[in-house]
């Protein structure tokens, strides 16, 4: 079985924007630069063939190169309990269409399960163990005008997620690149 997902990779300078929010909240374990993204769609775990199935039909896909920008900051929350904190798109039209072909060629290989969640296009900043809900509002106020410089989404990649034998967390593979055409 491999855990696979698709997104959209990002600069070393919109990390390193990225990476110098990451401060002043309790409870969060921040993500470090290397592992950050935009998942366009969590796959899951499937088996080689199937896998197989999924990467080809992503090379389908065709779809313009387009600009955007990270703006604002938020989180995820399971009740009143805050799990995930996270940056977010400016006008999101283009990556929200590039997420349903994705989605689309996903399914048609055969790996589509239905989502959970309804799509929302963020960048992970960390994930929050145990923080208040008054820090995570107080984080949120201090860097809610956030807003990265624009950059080029010319790609979108294929990654498979793969825990680390000393158990200590998991890291990205890039398994296929998938160029979008330059307009």
């Amino acid at each position: 079985m491999i855990r696979l997902f698709a997104g959209l990779s990002l600069p070393e300078e919109i990390k390193k924007q990225l990476t110098d929010l990451q401060r002043n909240l309790p409870g969060a374990l921040w993500r470090p630069a290397e592992k950050m993204h935009l998942t366009l769609r969590f796959i899951g775990n499937l088996e080689e063939p199937l896998a197989e199935d999924v990467l080809k039909e992503l090379r389908y896909i065709r779809f313009p190169a387009f600009h955007y920008s990270l703006k604002g900051v938020g989180y995820f929350a399971r009740g009143d309990v805050p799990h995930h904190i996270w940056v977010g798109v400016d006008e999101d039209k283009a990556i929200r269409e590039l997420q349903e072909k994705v989605d689309h060629a996903v399914k048609k290989a055969g790996a589509g399960q239905e989502d959970k969640f309804k799509f929302v296009p963020h960048v992970t900043l960390g994930k929050l163990i145990g923080s208040d809900m008054v820090d995570v509002f107080k984080f949120i106020q201090e860097n809610n005008l956030f807003h990265s410089d624009v950059f080029e989404a010319s790609s979108f990649t294929l990654y498979q997620s793969i825990a680390r034998e000393n158990g200590e967390g998991k890291y990205y593979k890039e398994i296929e690149e998938y160029p979008l055409m330059l307009v």
